[in-house]
């Protein structure tokens, strides 16, 4: 539960900026930034893991948010995170400094650089003293009729001095005066800044309840796991709360508020996602929950056995495993949301010939991967301008799936057998534009599931894969960086994934890795 802090000589609980002397707007603004270490580079953010103790951000705002974003930079003592290999183009005096701790001075100096805070404030005598290490920003509704409130919650280490700095500071900005100057009150060792105009109402709704005690949104972070360096809960039902408030009206007028009102009446469900770091990758994880509109389809048996089985040296990939489910799932959804549009299209391939969405679960199959091979970019250098048919890449397709029907459905198209290199072994069908590549996908010496850099990117369980070898296509695009730093870097990064997993019809995961080369080792 928060509390309030009182003053001896009054309330401090609610303070507000006074436009008088020199111009200092982004002053406040600026603080924030540093604290968020946004501002301050990439580098900052990962150089560093852990979530220490106390309260989050989550414990003074309002349990009615409709998006919820955090930012917990505390290093856990001791504790450096190897992902820092990504950056290791910085130059020795910065890494220096990072690695002994100095990652909120460096922070502040870069947000000082930009020219975002004046030249007379110091870190050392005026910021960090109070400054904390998380900071919490939420959208907040409040009818349909008035802008969602804007809220910030700010760490500090002392409430008192945090104040009294801020006091001082924001009289000598020329801010606006009214609605949309700036408040702020402390909350317990919380500065939660939002506009004049909407804290009182902040207030009354951070006392109905705060989104620490909600319980859709503490069973969603309980999914989540491990919340990171950072996370984002959202709650879609709310995000439709949000639209007549921020509509434009000539927006209104074309209807694309009635869809949205539409997408928010079937589709009610939440996301929760973090960001975490690890000895060898960075990872964007999250869940999906209560997705009552878009029933999805009961997960498949895991990674897509038609993905692990491609060649080891495979570049890139795609698969989906229950491909045919998920695409009359889709197809269920829109026709319910668009039925007019989904009726056209019906219509429109039913005069070519064809139907759906019976013919693309054909083409998708039970599962279906496609795979492009490394020396794909080399195959299009040499394709001539003045050859006919169809240029022999490595690229293919494979599904578990009616093989003859597939082939007359391409025939059917315009694109006839012999345009092909196609076999099919045990009821898998092999499509491309090679023979030799082809038989390569369906008989390789090695496969990903054996590669120690595939392993390490995708989610085992997986229902739905996407994979770049970033190794294979590296001569071709580190030497049109010319920012020496940012290519050392990305030498660095051997792939890149996003899987996705159906846990139960209305709940799902997601992730997006980035893996480093030592994750081969």
């Amino acid at each position: 539960m928060s509390t309030v802090m009182e003053h001896p000589n009054g309330d401090l609980s609610e303070r507000g900026g006074r436009g008088r002397g020199r111009r200092r707007g982004p002053l406040v603004a600026g603080v924030v930034g540093a604290a968020v270490l946004v501002g301050g580079g990439a580098y900052a953010a990962v150089a560093i893991l852990g979530a220490g103790g106390g309260d989050q951000p989550d414990s003074v705002l309002p349990a009615s948010a409709a998006v919820y974003a955090r930012v917990d930079v505390n290093p856990s003592v001791g504790q450096k995170v190897a992902a820092v290999r990504f950056f290791q183009g910085l130059d020795p005096e910065t890494k220096a400094r990072l690695d002994a701790g100095e990652w909120r001075e460096w922070a502040w100096e870069q947000l000082a650089n930009g020219e975002e805070v004046p030249g007379d404030v110091d870190f050392e005598a005026d910021i960090e003293p109070w400054l904390g290490d998380r900071l919490g920003v939420a959208l907040v509704p409040r009818g349909a009729e008035q802008e969602p409130i804007v809220a910030v919650a700010l760490q500090v280490k002392d409430g008192q001095l945090a104040l009294d700095t801020l006091d001082r500071l924001t009289a000598e900005d020329e801010m606006t005066e009214g609605e949309t100057e700036l408040a702020y009150y402390l909350d317990d060792d919380y500065v939660v800044f939002t506009t004049a105009d909407a804290l009182e109402d902040l207030r009354a709704a951070a006392q109905q309840g705060t989104l620490d005690d909600h319980e859709a949104y503490a069973d969603d972070m309980d999914a989540l796991g491990d919340a990171g360096i950072a996370s984002v809960w959202a709650d879609a039902s709310r995000l439709g709360d949000l639209a007549p408030a921020l509509a434009d009206p000539e927006l209104d007028s074309t209807g694309m508020l009635d869809e949205l009102s539409t997408e928010a009446d079937l589709m009610n469900g939440r996301m929760a996602a973090a960001v975490r770091l690890s000895a060898d990758a960075i990872e964007v994880t999250g869940v999906n929950r209560g997705m009552e509109g878009l029933a999805l389809p009961a997960g498949g048996s895991g990674v897509d056995p038609l993905v692990e089985q491609l060649p080891a040296d495979t570049a890139a990939a795609i698969s989906m495993e229950n491909g045919a489910a998920w695409v009359q799932a889709a197809w269920d959804y829109y026709a319910a949301t668009y039925p007019e549009d989904v009726a056209d299209v019906t219509a429109s391939a039913a005069e070519e010939g064809f139907t759906l969405p019976d013919d693309l679960k054909t083409v998708l199959g039970d599962s279906m991967t496609l795979a492009v091979g490394p020396g794909v970019v080399e195959a299009f250098s040499t394709v001539s301008e003045t050859s006919t048919g169809m240029p022999e890449l490595p690229i293919g397709y494979r599904a578990a799936t009616d093989a003859a029907a597939v082939v007359t459905l391409l025939t059917d198209a315009g694109m006839p057998p012999s345009m092909l290199a196609q076999r099919t072994d045990d009821g898998v069908l092999t499509l491309g534009l090679d023979q030799a590549y082809v038989d390569g996908l369906a008989a390789p010496e090695g496969t990903l599931g054996q590669d120690a850099t595939f392993r390490a990117t995708v989610d085992e369980g997986a229902d739905a894969v996407f994979y770049v070898n970033v190794n294979a296509f590296e001569q071709y695009y580190l030497p049109m960086i010319d920012d020496e730093q940012v290519r050392s870097s990305l030498e660095t990064l051997a792939a890149v994934g996003m899987t996705s997993t159906v846990e139960s019809a209305d709940e799902g995961r997601f992730t997006m890795r980035f893996v480093a080369d030592e994750a081969q080792e």
